[in-house]
């Protein structure tokens, strides 16, 4: 049966994700991916054109996993609750795991190979910014919030950095937490929520 390119596509993306929890990004190589694919690599060399092309196409496809817009029938909540919605990333257990491990990877490919870097950074923090910041703007123009001559996108940043700065924390002193999935998961909500507060309270019209 004749396999068409969005399929064959998927195949290897869906590979490489699997790579990726038993690998270190380093070893992960186009023959690799090809083997796991159960595809020639003269075959996937017609898929995407490099290693780099098709790493930044996995974390592309991992971040629009994990972070999503609001979905239409939540246009209407109010502020607070839109921004926690953003901000509630869809869980990848099978990505969870080594995440920290995987930031550290594309870190440190980041000077040979800025592609795959730029890509995670684009598609995984650039798009919830994004995101973030329409419903700021919106709020600003509604006179719901002040932004303190920030724009949307400045205001936007701040929130994210405020929600995620543990993870240069991680990165440098690896293993420090030995939290189990649950009080993680507690543990990251509440974070949120207090970001969420703390953000509100400083923009909020006086």
């Amino acid at each position: 049966m004749q396999i068409d390119h969005e399929t064959r596509e998927a195949m290897v993306l869906d590979a490489v994700g699997e790579l990726l929890m038993q690998c270190r990004l380093e070893d992960i190589s186009m023959s690799g991916i090809a083997r796991k694919a159960g595809m020639s690599k003269r075959t996937l060399y017609t898929i995407f054109a490099s290693r780099e092309e098709l790493l930044g196409a996995t974390f592309a496809r991992i971040g629009q996993r994990i972070f999503r817009p609001l979905a239409p029938e939540e246009r209407d909540l109010p502020l607070v609750e839109r921004l926690d919605k953003l901000l509630t990333l869809n869980e990848m257990p099978q990505f969870e795991q080594g995440a920290v491990e995987v930031l550290r990877a594309v870190i440190a490919e980041a000077p040979i190979h800025p592609g795959i870097a730029r890509q995670w950074d684009a598609e995984g923090r650039g798009a919830l910014i994004s995101y973030i910041s329409a419903e700021l703007a919106c709020a600003a123009e509604s006179g719901e919030v002040t932004l303190h001559e920030m724009t949307a996108t400045e205001a936007a940043e701040l929130l994210v950095d405020m929600m995620m700065g543990e993870v240069l924390h991680d990165l440098l002193i690896p293993n420090e937490r030995h939290l189990d999935a649950c009080h993680a998961r507690e543990d990251k909500q509440m974070r949120r929520r207090r970001a969420v507060r703390v953000f509100l309270e400083g923009v909020r019209v006086r």
